[in-house]
């Protein structure tokens, strides 16, 4: 590409006004040529955003895989979505245990509760008598 030139601002204007920007006569010949141009422009467009898209890809698998093993000798993306999906599952599993955990301890102390309210009650019985 040329510099300063950007494709998708001559792609949108109608032939006969491209074609007095570049000081030429329309004829048919050059529409068909400007819809080519336009069609060429279009998968520049396409490429760049598609390298775009790519390179972020890259940088978030690089992010993901310093935040999941900031030591890791191996970085290719197999390694990484790999390493990924069993944490997952390890931390799935240990929530899963913690709520368990949780519902346990919770029974429990409902217990110890009323094992206490009981005894509380047959204190003051004992007094009263």
């Amino acid at each position: 590409m040329f510099p300063g030139f950007h494709p998708s601002s001559e792609i949108h204007q109608p032939a006969a006004e491209l074609h007095q920007l570049h000081g030429q006569p329309e004829t048919r010949h050059n529409r068909r040529g400007d819809v080519k141009d336009a069609i060429a422009a279009r998968k520049v467009q396409k490429a760049d955003r598609e390298k775009l898209r790519r390179d972020r890809l890259n940088e978030q698998f690089a992010e993901l895989g310093s935040a999941i093993d900031p030591d890791r000798p191996k970085n290719d993306k197999a390694t990484i979505l790999g390493d990924t999906i069993q944490m997952l599952k390890e931390l799935t599993a240990e929530v899963k245990r913690l709520k368990n955990d949780e519902t346990s301890l919770t029974e429990e102390k409902r217990d110890v509760t009323f094992i206490l309210h009981r005894r509380r009650m047959n204190l003051e019985k004992r007094k009263l008598h």
